[in-house]
């Protein structure tokens, strides 16, 4: 990874990694692939390392002479865990343990293997309960107390996720492609049906296996495809003569997988939700099993009031709750619209366009909790706008507007679906605090504290990295330093001097701000120099839009 993190040249990133691919043991390659993407374990695995960076900071501490205020200096400066680590060590106190305190008596190389950080990382996640966290600090002691600060530089990113090698996603897989020579096209086929990357490299390994021939399977939930967002329809019409038009549902994504022994819901993020949503699971009725299964089916989950959608905070709670879960579906009962099919009776339709989808899904039998989402094909801008305008008025966010000739593009934010939303009014709101950014942002303050005027101060109600050119981070930062009131190793609290025009997607109740409230994806639409402190928007602004919200949209009865 060093080699990979010298170089800034894509194609030279990919031929160092495809060659290293190549030499790897089968044991080796799923591991090696989960660390270049900065995961640890895959996306399916319920391991997890729980540890954080404090907890890691502390060892380093104890391994090292550097003083607090050096390391934040550093950090301040690179904005890279792994190099303030490698950098730390290079102080590091000489008092050498053995690895065998670690790996028991088994003999240690030297030199960190793949297997060794394997078997590191697995022991670490295997530690739960009361003292876990203080043992996770003593294997990791041992661990840097006997590897060069090279090494541990990327056992804490690899650790905290973070390889910061410029080694993206997409040149990971043209570098198992180039390693197994493989086309490019099929490799991202195969990535998208199996989502696994270790799994994806040992398929593309075994030169007897078809990769565009891999079927979706069932209960391994696939990427889901993203919409670009498009400003008008005469632009959506520009890119196609006709389009596919739904309401655009601001409801929880999932994927719906049937068979006649079970069936499981699964989050946009592959993680399963199924016990979340039973009276959904209840609702698949036999007729709808003997009709699709083995079926995956890409849909939305919303609760209803007065026949219009419950505001997304509440549903997204349902996540999050862990008891009396039935008496939740009692009062905010879910209901799973259905907008496209996947796998229909054990057949693939990734590489069938979307109306013949659409037929498939149109056939489909439904039940109470089990709905299909109405869809038009229209060219007339007119009657695009009309339905828009309904959907807007039903409390919807807008409309989805689909190539009716698209495949099923897991993972892209492509032109096939185009996403036109409503207008909602902007924020003008004064900056309070900023926060120093990461990889090509790090030596800007780019996060920035969004506050609306109280009434003995400014309420803070968000936060957003959104919405400026770098040439305005860049003067941004210079204007916000000079504008310092507190200074901390993640950026600065500022006085209440510039005022920016916040766009967002809603308003929602929370307990993190004291206002009670933030913004949803909140992004700067342009800074007002034009505008003083005293014409920021008030806390009572904000309240009174949150409560107009629910003029399209309703809240569900407290569970």
């Amino acid at each position: 990874m060093e080699k990979v993190d010298s170089t800034t040249k894509k194609n030279e990133k990919i031929a160092i990694f495809a060659s290293f691919l190549s030499g790897l043991t089968t044991e080796e390659l799923p591991p090696a692939c989960y660390y270049a993407a900065a995961r640890i374990f895959p996306k399916k695995s319920q391991k997890k390392i729980q540890f954080g960076w404090s907890s890691f900071m502390a060892v380093i501490h104890q391994l090292t002479n550097r003083s607090r205020q050096e390391m934040r200096s550093f950090y301040r400066q690179k904005a890279d865990f792994g190099s303030l680590v490698e950098w730390a060590l290079l102080k590091k106190k000489p008092q050498p343990q053995p690895l065998s305190a670690f790996f028991g008596n088994q003999t240690v190389e030297t030199s960190l293997s793949i297997a060794y950080i394997d078997a590191f990382l697995r022991k670490m996640a295997s530690l739960t309960g009361k003292g876990s966290l203080q043992e996770k600090k003593d294997q990791l002691l041992h661990l840097l107390r006997n590897i060069s600060p090279l090494e541990a530089k990327y056992v804490a990113r690899i650790i905290t996720s973070d390889t910061r090698t410029g080694f993206q996603e997409g040149l990971l897989l043209d570098a198992i492609a180039l390693a197994f020579e493989r086309k490019k096209t099929h490799v991202r086929y195969a990535h998208m049906v199996l989502n696994d990357l270790g799994e994806l490299a040992l398929a593309a390994r075994n030169q007897s296996l078809d990769l565009n021939t891999i079927t979706p399977r069932l209960f391994q939930p696939l990427r889901s495809m993203l919409a670009t967002k498009v400003e008008t329809i005469d632009k959506a019409l520009d890119a196609y003569p006709q389009v596919i038009c739904e309401r655009k549902i601001d409801g929880f994504r999932a994927q719906l997988h049937i068979d006649k022994q079970g069936s499981k819901i699964y989050s946009r993020n592959q993680e399963d939700v199924t016990n979340a949503f039973p009276e959904i699971l209840d609702s698949i009725t036999a007729t709808i099993k003997e009709h699709v299964s083995p079926c995956i089916l890409d849909g939305e989950i919303v609760s209803l009031v007065d026949n219009k959608p419950v505001f997304f905070q509440d549903i997204s709670t349902r996540i999050l709750r862990k008891t009396d879960i039935a008496s939740s579906a009692k009062k905010m009962p879910c209901y799973y619209f259905i907008f496209d099919i996947l796998l229909f009776r054990g057949k693939s339709l990734l590489q069938t366009d979307l109306q013949k989808r659409k037929e498939i899904v149109d056939r489909m039998p439904t039940s109470n909790h089990i709905r299909i989402i109405s869809s038009e094909t229209l060219s007339d801008t007119e009657k695009i706008n009309h339905l828009f305008q309904e959907a807007i008025n039903e409390g919807y966010e807008g409309l989805m507007l689909k190539d009716p000739h698209s495949l099923y593009l897991a993972g892209r934010r492509g032109k096939g679906w185009l996403k036109l939303k409503g207008t909602l009014p902007t924020l003008d709101l004064v900056i309070v605090g900023a926060e120093w950014g990461h990889g090509r942002r790090t030596d800007w303050l780019s996060n920035y504290h969004l506050a609306a005027r109280g009434l003995n101060e400014f309420q803070v109600i968000g936060k957003t990295f959104k919405g400026l050119t770098d040439d305005e981070f860049s003067q941004m930062t210079d204007r916000l330093k000079s504008l310092t009131v507190t200074e901390e190793s993640y950026g600065l609290s500022v006085q209440p001097q510039v005022i920016v025009e916040v766009e967002f997607d809603n308003i929602q109740e929370s307990s993190k701000y004291a206002s009670g409230m933030a913004l949803r994806f909140a992004r700067i639409k342009r800074i007002r120099n034009d505008k003083s402190v005293d014409e920021v928007d008030s806390i009572e602004t904000v309240h009174q839009l949150y409560r107009d919200q629910f003029k399209r949209q309703k809240r569900a009865t407290k569970a």
